[in-house]
């Protein structure tokens, strides 16, 4: 099996990661990064660790991000506002929370401390209050 990590948009990204999980062949794996080359897509062969790189980093992301709006640091339009003009990214990550799926980021997250068990991936009370109360991260 091979596991593929997600794009900030699957329709225009350029490039993706995958990892192949635990036994897939060589040659399963071959076929998938050629099938994903034909597609036009640049790939990168990572390793299979819990939350691949763009889900996990996002996610973590819009955690911090949802922690500094419960603390009042900056709103969430702020925080997405200076992340995207000031460290160039493509969406601020509450938007880029908000269209993958507040629901997503959590069960991530919880599916990453479970792993982990160090505390480092605890959700943010305001994300798991938004969840629940189907919500904004405000």
């Amino acid at each position: 099996m091979i596991v593929v990590d997600r794009t900030l948009d699957d329709a225009t990204a350029t490039a993706i990661a995958i990892a192949p999980s635990a036994g897939c062949p060589a040659d399963a794996l071959d076929m998938g990064v050629g099938l994903l080359q034909a597609a036009g897509l640049t790939v990168f062969v990572i390793d299979d660790v819990p939350g691949l790189i763009v889900t996990r980093t996002v996610a973590m992301l819009a955690n911090l991000a949802a922690d500094a709006v419960a603390g009042r640091v900056a709103s969430a339009a702020d925080i997405d506002t200076a992340m995207r003009l000031g460290v160039n990214y493509p969406e601020g990550p509450l938007a880029w929370a908000g269209r993958w799926g507040l629901q997503s980021v959590l069960a991530t997250l919880d599916e990453l401390e479970n792993w982990y068990r160090d505390g480092h991936y605890r959700a943010a009370p305001l994300l798991r209050r938004a969840v629940l109360t189907n919500g904004a991260l405000t």
